[in-house]
């Protein structure tokens, strides 16, 4: 029988199997936008253990349409004035 942690240590914050955050690397850093971080479920020998897996994913990022992009507050992407269609 598998043994199984379903929580990741990200900082001093517990964080859900599955699920998936911004890292937030605190002061004077603050929320990384650009970081996505999941917790994964990774098997080692007889047990399943959580693991953090963080990426960069600004260059996930659409290319804007417009001449002048903006990059919002609290966004890793630029996006046009106006756009309501952003992550």
């Amino acid at each position: 029988m598998l043994q199984q942690v379903k929580k990741c240590q990200f900082g001093k914050q517990a964080k859900e199997l599955g699920s998936t955050w911004f890292a937030d690397l605190g002061p004077p850093f603050g929320v990384m936008y650009c970081i996505k971080c999941e917790c994964i479920p990774v098997q080692k020998k007889r047990r399943v253990v959580a693991k953090v897996h963080c990426r960069n994913i600004k260059n996930e990022c659409p290319e804007p349409s417009c001449d002048s992009p903006e990059l919002l507050p609290g966004r890793c992407c630029k996006t046009c004035p106006g756009d309501t269609n952003c992550e």
